[in-house]
């Protein structure tokens, strides 16, 4: 029994020590991958362990076995793409193959000087050359998002707009500066944003104010692709400059501000938060270990002088202490049409925050006590969070949650 759970140690921690040995990992990963037929991603994992381990033997027969698979895997989807009737659908797709090809080559060619410096081994793998198919492929990949683009164009819908600003974007991708794509992206692009105008939020005064200011703010480039929001500033500037103000109208007013500014859409929200009161439990619990009470002087039989520990047991009562609070922020909202008035998107963003802090107190003998409770003992009471703070804690999170919301609807 013994040699058995002796044997199951050895082998953990020989599985622990594996673990971190230079890219086992991810020599581990290539082995699985190839297993799973995922030659490319066998390649790569394979490649890089030998680039930490280029002596792995291994690893380099299993890098000879998985490169020729993924280069047949891709060649044989070419060869499918070139004998399909959809002429022009399949350059895109044809241009992913060549990059694959390539990006495969360019790992092998990059591995190739690290395995002959480290250890003399000459890989016999070939990287193909695919630059030339690839030229011919990228302009009639454009070609084809360009004239889908122009499709799309067609239709004066958002929608659509939307769809032709994307294949222009896609043709300027494969061919920077093809044709006119650049200016037909602006143009549909432009057709295809939307304007949201956000109104003053309902709830808890504190912070509603707060995160409408920031969702207001938080607008990244790539949201700001099909989606506009209107500021604070562009909010002011609209109010003076139409003279609103001493018509008594504020931002509350959002259908005649939805007007003036060229809302498509309306966003109102309501938040509702919740508050735990700081709470302060504490158990009692008896602690007792025996040790060493003391040490005593004997003569053992052959007339040797030697020392023995007298052992004890001894005791000790500890008052461990919990102190608790947390918080709830419950924001539902939902976007409206400015002129229809029909609910287009809604959703809920949610948020929780809690606090625990954990300390003891003894009395009796600190042998007595636990590894754990020698920890505590250690600590000292904190003060917990005010409810203000906690609120603010999560109003600090929520817009950036929210934004990212916002703009998937907008994305789709």
């Amino acid at each position: 029994m013994k040699f058995r759970y002796l044997l199951i140690c050895i082998s953990l921690l020989f599985v622990s020590c594996a673990i971190f040995i230079p890219a086992y990992s991810d020599y581990s990963n290539a082995k699985k991958s190839f297993k799973n037929k995922q030659y490319d991603s066998a390649v790569y994992y394979v490649s890089s362990s030998l680039h930490a381990k280029p002596n792995n033997k291994k690893g380099i027969k299993l890098l000879e076995m998985a490169y020729p698979q993924a280069v047949k895997y891709h060649q044989q989807r070419i060869n499918r793409l070139k004998n399909s009737n959809e002429d022009k659908e399949k350059w895109p797709q044809l241009v992913d193959e060549y990059e694959a090809l390539i990006r495969l080559g360019s790992e092998i060619n990059r591995l190739r000087p690290v395995l002959l410096s480290a250890v003399n081994y000459n890989l016999i793998l070939t990287a193909g050359d695919y630059t030339a198919e690839l030229a011919e492929a990228k302009p009639r990949a454009a070609d084809y998002h360009y004239t889908k683009g122009m499709d799309y164009r067609e239709d004066i819908t958002k929608q659509s707009q939307k769809q032709a600003a994307i294949n222009f974007k896609l043709a300027l991708k494969y061919v920077p500066g093809y044709m006119n794509a650049q200016e037909l992206y602006e143009e549909t692009k432009a057709a295809a944003t939307f304007t949201l105008l956000i109104r003053p939020f309902v709830g808890p005064q504190s912070i509603t104010g707060f995160i409408r200011n920031q969702m207001m703010m938080q607008q990244t480039t790539a949201s700001k692709e099909f989606l506009r929001i209107i500021t604070r500033d562009q909010l002011r500037t609209i109010l003076n400059e139409q003279g609103l103000v001493q018509a008594g109208i504020t931002e509350n007013n959002y259908m005649e501000i939805g007007k003036l500014s060229g809302a498509d859409h309306i966003l109102s929200a309501t938040i509702v938060t919740t508050y735990r009161p700081v709470e302060i439990i504490n158990n009692e619990i008896s602690q007792e270990r025996e040790v060493t009470v003391r040490k005593e002087s004997y003569v053992d039989s052959a007339g040797v002088k030697r020392t023995k520990n007298i052992k004890g047991k001894v005791k000790a009562k500890v008052k461990h202490f919990k102190k608790s609070t947390g918080a709830t922020l419950n924001l539902s909202y939902q976007i409206m049409g400015a002129n229809s008035g029909e609910m287009v998107f809604y959703g809920t963003v949610q948020k929780r925050e809690n606090f625990l802090h954990e300390w003891a107190t003894f009395k009796g003998d600190d042998r007595a006590l636990s590894d754990y409770y020698k920890r505590l003992v250690k600590r000292q009471e904190v003060f917990a969070p005010s409810k203000g703070d906690l609120y603010m804690k999560m109003a600090r999170v929520v817009p950036h949650q929210f934004h990212n919301k916002i703009y998937q609807h907008y994305s789709n």
